[in-house]
């Protein structure tokens, strides 16, 4: 299952992590993601911002479970 980090604003794809092995550093943190982008999204310029558990997605054979409790 692929892990995708996206802006809440835009929805811009910032970055998809597939496969375990898919590169030497494994899956990165959205502090690093923030870093890469020193904390701006490419396309729109919005603010990047951690991610609280509301906005955390889990899809599973196509149904979509919220975080939020």
């Amino acid at each position: 299952m692929p892990v995708v980090y996206v802006c809440k604003n835009c929805g811009f794809e910032l970055y998809r992590f597939e496969r375990v092995g898919q590169d030497y550093y494994g899956l990165p943190t959205p502090s690093e993601i923030m870093n890469w982008y020193s904390g701006v999204c490419p396309k729109c310029n919005a603010k990047l911002e951690r991610p609280s558990l509301n906005r955390i997605k889990i899809a599973f054979r196509g149904k979509i479970i919220s975080l939020k409790q």
